[in-house]
């Protein structure tokens, strides 16, 4: 083969790798040191990657690490510990603290990287000054699950049941996403590449196994809904990151009304016989003519249940839904909205 047809062979392979590449990072613990991890969601390339040790408390686990576009890579520790590796020196440096346990971490695609773990606080810190910012809290009903993640400019975080959408202008009026049915999730990321969109990827992690490994799933983030099982690791992966080409720092939700407690007005009664077994027993003063639409949520805002074809509104069929905290809600005709919880109980 010539020169000339050698490197048009590896030109254009390369060109191939960078089209349909879907890389992103995930860290490790690994006999008191870490261990950070090169993977790819089309194929099963496992390729070990430089890391920096912990050096302000000595043999402390990354719960989560974060890479930003010039691909510096940060780790965060259980105690909030924050470290980098510079990736144009290889030089690793103790940036800070942030004083509470952290388990989620990302980096934007500019000047900032994003924490949240305990106390469901949310923190920034800015790479060009090295100042840490207090964002606000989360909402209390959400506990982070393990990892920050952005997708369509959007900051997204899992948590214990799901994934919430961060208002980055005041967190606590962050929304829920969608649950998720998987147990233990915990590391979270997004990839795009020149030919495929950008997907939301998952890890569960399996504790029954031993040594405990971690599941790689696809999440349908526009229909909501988890995909199938993509691939299975024989480690226990604490966080994940990718390489963002498109952020935000005040993209913003706006909570649906399932977001609020209870709703009454001072004139009309809409009441509960909780718990709930089989069926929901309720009654009020509004007139069955002006109900436009019952319907059942789960705490995450998820619709449950429309009623329709009930032979009594007052008594809701609500067999096979399982056990938990719900709300209920009625609206009227006139667009009003009346919400109420309800305690199912098995």
């Amino acid at each position: 083969m010539s020169s000339i047809a050698k490197l048009s062979f590896w030109g254009i392979f390369l060109l191939s790798l960078q089209l349909f590449s879907q890389e992103f990072y995930a860290t490790r613990p690994y006999s008191s040191t870490n261990r950070i991890y090169r993977l790819d969601v089309s194929n099963p390339s496992e390729v070990l990657e430089p890391v920096c040790p912990t050096t302000a408390v000595l043999f402390e686990d990354f719960t989560d690490i974060a890479i930003d576009g010039a691909s510096n890579m940060y780790y965060v520790t259980n105690s909030g510990k924050l470290y980098r590796r510079n990736n144009a020196t290889s030089s690793c440096e103790f940036l800070g603290n942030f004083d509470h346990q952290i388990n989620s971490l990302v980096s934007d695609s500019g000047n900032y990287v994003y924490a949240t773990g305990a106390f469901n606080l949310l923190f920034r810190y800015e790479i060009s000054t090295g100042t840490i910012t207090t964002m606000g809290f989360l909402p209390n009903t959400h506990t982070p699950g393990g990892d920050l993640f952005f997708f369509e400019n959007r900051l997204f975080v899992t948590t214990t049941t799901g994934i919430l959408e961060i208002n980055m202008l005041d967190p606590s009026q962050s929304c829920p996403f969608m649950n998720l049915s998987i147990p233990n999730m915990h590391a979270a990321f997004s990839v795009s590449s020149e030919l495929n969109p950008s997907k939301v990827y998952v890890l569960s992690l399996n504790f029954a196994s031993y040594p405990i490994s971690s599941s790689l799933y696809e999440v349908d983030m526009i229909n909501k809904q988890l995909g199938n099982l993509i691939r299975t690791y024989p480690y226990k992966f604490n966080g994940a990151a990718s390489v963002y080409a498109s952020t935000s720092t005040n993209s913003t939700c706006t909570p649906t009304p399932l977001s609020v407690s209870e709703s009454t007005t001072q004139n009309t009664y809409f009441n509960v016989i909780n718990p709930v077994i089989g069926k929901i027993t309720w009654h009020t003063n509004i007139e069955n003519s002006q109900i436009s639409l019952i319907q059942l949520y789960d705490n995450t805002g998820r619709l449950i249940k429309t009623f329709s074809n009930q032979n009594s509104l007052e008594n809701l069929d609500i067999s096979g839904t399982p056990s938990g905290n719900y709300l209920l809600t009625i609206t009227t005709k006139k667009g009003e909205i009346y919400t109420k919880k309800i305690i199912i109980k098995g």
